[in-house]
């Protein structure tokens, strides 16, 4: 990872800029990943303009999840981050359960037939019912920049939904989203909830279904799934909230799109719906 330097900085707040945590800059100074005009630095220095700044961010970790090799869906990959594609059925993490098979253990087992070695880090979730797109972070260094990116909405995910009903235009919805008290493990509107964003863009009208794309302002749980619901529209094969009976929920995140942490290019990734 190599910047070149605009204006004078101190080094630490340089490497703050850059979204790398206290912890990370003493580690990269102790480790010896920086240099400066192609000299290690050890302390904090003042960079000036047209200094050539270098941080090694590569590092080997070791696999902390068990491993379990199957078949996965590669969308991207390089040395910093890998995008795979979710299938339908399978959580992100274990929930307190070691025995639940999970995709973290499926990304464990690809490292391991691949000989790489990472922790196993995903920026961001889907629900079990919910297939697509997925991005982990591959070097620890840079976990701290990811986070930065969902709070502030830097990540762009997109999704496929087929609704009841037909949707002939453009909407966005926004409406707070808080926990049902009375059922476990659903939402819904709620004026003491959080603040949700939900834009719908209308692709095409079937009988009485309508395929939409929906993107997120915010990042709710369950997000798509209630605000669809609340303005009649459930998602079919939605049992939790009400839609039409199918044999998978029919959404799907098709398109990811961040700009990477290392060479600061805007990566796009989409996934097909099968």
């Amino acid at each position: 990872m190599k910047r070149v330097i605009e204006k004078s900085i101190n080094l630490n707040d340089c490497l703050k800029q850059l979204m790398f945590s206290k912890k990370d800059i003493h580690l990269l100074k102790m480790e010896k990943r920086l240099k400066v005009n192609d000299d290690i630095v050890i302390s904090d220095i003042v960079l000036h303009k047209n200094d050539v700044l270098e941080i090694d961010v590569i590092k080997d970790e070791e696999i902390d999840k068990t491993p379990i090799v199957q078949d996965i869906k590669i969308l991207y990959e390089d040395d910093f981050v890998l995008v795979v594609d979710k299938p339908i059925g399978i959580i992100i993490h274990d929930d307190g359960n070691k025995d639940t098979l999970t995709l973290d253990n499926l990304i464990a087992g690809y490292y391991q037939s691949t000989s790489q070695k990472h922790r196993i880090l995903h920026v961001h979730r889907l629900d079990k019912e919910t297939s697509g797109c997925i991005l982990y972070c591959k070097q620890s260094y840079l976990i701290a920049y990811f986070d930065y990116c969902i709070a502030n909405n830097l990540i762009n995910r997109n999704y496929l939904a087929l609704v009841t009903g037909i949707i002939d235009k453009e909407m966005i919805i926004n409406k707070k989203i808080g926990k049902d008290r009375h059922i476990n493990n659903k939402y819904r509107i709620s004026n003491s909830g959080k603040d949700a964003t939900t834009i719908i863009k209308p692709i095409k009208q079937q009988k009485d279904t309508t395929l939409i794309e929906c993107s997120l302002k915010t990042g709710r749980t369950h997000q798509i799934r209630v605000h669809l619901q609340a303005i009649g529209h459930p998602i079919i094969g939605d049992t939790i909230y009400c839609g039409k009976k199918h044999d998978r929920l029919m959404l799907h995140s098709y398109k990811l799109s961040f700009v990477h942490p290392i060479t600061n290019e805007q990566i796009t990734v989409e996934s097909d719906l099968n």
